[in-house]
């Protein structure tokens, strides 16, 4: 009497090797991620009726992903010290005297449930073993 069990070495191997697949993959996905909420935050700000602020929406930034293994991160914002780039908090939240214009926290919102899906898709390949 006894339990044998087939096939768990080359699972454990292939658990073991998950964390370096899963860093260029999902590296991939924040990228992804960061560039939409790059483009659909500029769309935002290009469509509202300020003139005054031509550069601002150039300044607009998506850096690349970053991860300490286990998390994954992307920084998406307005690049600081340049031109315009001090008016970024005011057109986005508003002042006493202004309304906002967010662009920002709706692309954020907008892009987190597809960004949801693509982790899930990734995750699912990843220990199936199709990528």
């Amino acid at each position: 009497m006894g339990v044998r069990i087939e096939g768990m070495d080359e699972w454990l191997a292939d658990l073991e090797a998950l964390p370096e697949r899963a860093a260029k993959k999902f590296s991939a996905v924040m990228l992804h991620a960061g560039l939409n909420i790059k483009d659909d935050w500029t769309a935002r700000w290009k469509t509202m009726h300020h003139a005054h602020i031509p550069h601002l929406v150039r300044l607009i930034n998506s850096e690349n992903p970053t991860n300490d293994g286990w998390t994954f991160k992307v920084v998406v914002g307005v690049l600081e010290g340049r031109k315009q780039s001090r008016l970024a908090s005011f057109i986005e939240y508003g002042t006493l005297t202004s309304g906002p214009h967010p662009g920002g926290q709706p692309a954020l919102e907008a892009e987190a449930p597809r960004m949801a899906v693509y982790a899930e898709k990734v995750a699912v390949d990843l220990l199936e073993g199709r990528i």
